[in-house]
């Protein structure tokens, strides 16, 4: 009885590996041939990181009809960095979505001016201009379409929103802010390359005025998961 068990667990051992192999060996095999016929099938995780120039629209908080009452401004613009990760899925050689996470920072100048009764005067001081960076979560989610140059080269024209969270800013900046994107993308192999454009159109930047924010952003990245 002992013999025939162990010659039973011998048998199990002997053939259950060798079962999981085979079917290992066809389901990397149809892998390697999808990814032969299209090198980006299937999903991908891309990490990535750039740079953003964002400006913001000039309008005025308050007006001071009285001579040499102050007013504020925000405006001008903001050079900072994004950094984050984008989750891919080609649905075919044309056609894909991505989303993603990022933490980036918009913002501009929180100024104050001199009313003179005639428009805008000079600047009050210099130490009462701000300086207004936002630090942000932004979601985005956008739309995909490739134009395949190889198997493992292509380029992309990409069309979506995004959503931004505060989490750390300046008083007077609002907590969401949310618009649309669109740009230009490049992959090759595992290297990502984008541009993209952020016109600010659905909410305003700050709490006191109609002020929108919009952004350019510029990001290189490695895709280091792919199946």
């Amino acid at each position: 009885m002992t013999k025939r068990f162990f010659l039973v667990l011998l048998l199990v051992m002997t053939l259950v590996p060798s079962v999981f192999a085979q079917k290992f060996t066809k389901k990397e095999q149809a892998r390697r041939e999808a990814r032969e016929a299209n090198y980006f099938c299937g999903a991908s995780f891309t990490f990535t990181g750039g740079y953003t120039y964002s400006w913001m629209s000039e309008c005025s908080i308050d007006r001071f009809t009285s001579a040499y009452g102050r007013s504020e401004l925000w405006g001008n613009n903001c050079h900072s960095f994004n950094l984050g990760f984008l989750w891919d899925q080609a649905f075919s050689r044309q056609w894909g979505l991505q989303t993603g996470a990022f933490f980036n920072q918009k913002g501009g100048d929180h100024l104050y001016f001199y009313d003179n009764g005639l428009g805008y005067g000079p600047v009050c001081r210099p130490e009462e201009t701000n300086e207004v960076t936002a630090n942000l979560i932004e979601l985005q989610c956008q739309g995909r379409y490739f134009f395949p140059l190889t198997k493992r080269s292509r380029i992309s024209v990409n069309a979506g929103g995004y959503i931004d969270k505060v989490v750390g800013s300046p008083s007077g900046i609002a907590n969401w802010n949310m618009g649309i994107q669109c740009g230009l993308g490049y992959d090759w192999q595992h290297v990502s390359v984008s541009a993209t454009y952020q016109p600010g159109m659905f909410k305003k930047f700050a709490d006191d005025s109609k002020t929108k924010v919009s952004g350019f952003m510029i990001n290189a990245g490695f895709r280091f998961w792919k199946k």
